[in-house]
């Protein structure tokens, strides 16, 4: 069944939750440990068998040309008018988009040097997506392995839940376990979760070195908990405030009794705040801050009552707080990888914090949108068509181009021309596109994550760059539930007659 979006919705699309249901799972033959502790780490998340395995090793890449030259730098003083006519716009468009795959067959090559010109000084890229399709994980995975041989990156960061982070960390660092294996193996092969995730064990295994940073609200509160419970520890005679009706044990769903505790502490934190902190470093108060938040958001997840856009409100600070702790240090560069709504630079979004409120990052945050032709379809929870997005773009390189390609909305054109992409009204904001996002990723029509065989992308191909060397139950349940909050925030908007952004 596919379900057809006849309003040009975009920003729905980007904000659902990547999802692969439980019933696609036991359709693969998937089982899960239900036994599977995932907070605190134990040793009881640590499979004794099978010995780790480590796949083989990819044929080492050919050393092959780029598909562009080095990028020109323009400095253009004044910038001049934009292009009008739509032939002219379309002419400034085919002028300036840069492919980043380009040959056939056996010549094909990724090359995505030119991302790594326009992003020099960033410490941070960003990769937004539309949740559900094959492509947008692939080209992050050559993305993540591009930025890697350069030298370019420590973080990988994506929109996976928080209480996961031990289990994939250990993963990655070459260990067996059993929580992250059944990530990794048993969703959909495309699913930007598993890509990743494998290609940073291949690149640790290689000699990089990387930490994992989960970022989402947990999948329960019991970590948020404990959190809250580390900080209190700081404290001497404001202890009480925070432990005396710290939430303990609720249920996945919560019950009525759970929420209402929920609730209730919520209002006390932040009403106490600023009593609690007065024993508290800066830092210390932060965190109780956001692990209330996170608390909050995990116990009425799977709450059909509460309001939905509440919910939302209150989950993005968390992934702020989760973005923030990973790059404490100068040196410090981060991939990326969430729902485009996350991945703005401006309005709400955790990204848009990350790049103008946090001052290690401020002004230094490089944010990629993905474009789509008509006929896209992605996966989220069954076969949703897309329209085109953003159209002007889309209709000048075509909505099935034969090589996806990279469009800044910054650069003016080798004449000075100011960029039109990046000047057009940004549908989900009130800014531009420019303000948004530094440029787009046309990856031509999107296939469904569900069916991999469809898409025409391969990660694999040669890296222009590239060196030589080359409970899972629980979690799909939880972006299953991701996907309904979701579905109801943005229907409670309409019926209040108002629009709201989903996170």
């Amino acid at each position: 069944m596919k379900l057809s979006l006849s309003l040009r919705l975009p920003f729905l699309a980007r904000s659902f939750a990547f999802l692969v249901t439980p019933a696609w799972l036991a359709a693969c033959g998937a089982t899960v440990d239900p036994t599977t502790q995932v907070v605190p780490p134990t040793a009881t998340t640590i499979a004794p068998a099978p010995a780790a395995t480590t796949p083989p090793a990819p044929p080492a890449p050919k050393k092959t040309a780029r598909c562009t030259p080095p990028l020109d730098v323009r400095t253009c003083n004044p910038v001049g008018p934009e292009p009008k006519t739509s032939s002219a716009v379309k002419a400034f468009y085919q002028a300036d988009a840069i492919p980043i795959r380009c040959n056939e067959g056996d010549a094909a090559v990724w090359d995505l040097q030119p991302l790594l010109e326009l992003s020099d000084d960033a410490r941070i890229v960003m990769v937004g997506e539309v949740h559900g399709s094959n492509e947008i994980g692939i080209v992050s995975e050559v993305l993540l392995r591009t930025l890697a041989a350069a030298g370019r990156v420590s973080v990988v960061a994506y929109e996976l839940p928080m209480d996961y982070e031990a289990s994939l960390q250990r993963y990655v660092d070459g260990k067996d376990d059993t929580l992250a294996r059944m990530l990794v193996d048993q969703v959909a092969p495309n699913f930007f979760g598993a890509r990743l995730t494998r290609a940073a064990r291949e690149l640790v295994a290689n000699g990089a070195t990387l930490t994992i940073a989960a970022v989402d609200i947990p999948t329960e509160p019991r970590s948020a908990v404990l959190a809250i419970e580390g900080v209190a520890a700081q404290l001497t005679t404001k202890k009480s405030l925070v432990l005396a009706t710290l939430p303990q044990g609720a249920s996945v769903p919560a019950s009525p009794s759970d929420i209402d505790a929920a609730n209730g502490y919520f209002d006390h934190i932040m009403a106490k705040k600023d009593e609690i902190c007065s024993e508290l470093t800066s830092e210390a108060c932060e965190r109780l801050v956001a692990m209330t938040h996170a608390l909050w958001a995990s116990t009425v997840t799977y709450d059909d009552v509460s309001d939905p856009t509440l919910w939302f409100e209150r989950r993005e600070p968390v992934i702020y707080y989760n973005l923030k702790s990973k790059m404490a240090s100068a040196s410090d560069r981060m991939l990326l990888h969430m729902g485009a709504a996350h991945t703005r630079k401006d309005s709400f979004s955790a990204g848009s914090r990350m790049a103008k409120d946090y001052a290690p990052t401020r002004g230094k945050v490089f944010s990629v949108a993905p474009a789509y032709g008509d006929g896209s379809v992605i996966w989220y929870g069954e076969e949703v068509d897309l329209p085109a997005e953003p159209l002007s773009l889309v209709a000048a390189l075509g909505h099935a181009p034969a090589q996806p390609s990279f469009m800044s909305t910054i650069r003016p054109s080798a004449t000075c021309a100011a960029n039109p992409l990046g000047r057009e009204s940004d549908p989900e904001g009130g800014g531009t596109r420019a303000e948004s996002y530094d440029g787009y990723v046309h990856y031509g029509r999107l296939t469904p994550e569900t069916r991999p065989k469809e898409t025409t992308f391969e990660a694999e191909l040669p890296l222009v760059g590239a060196s030589e060397g080359r409970s899972a139950q629980r979690l799909l349940r939880f972006h299953e539930r991701i996907q309904q909050k979701e579905r109801a925030a943005r229907a409670f908007a309409m019926a209040e007659g108002a629009r709201v952004r989903v996170r």
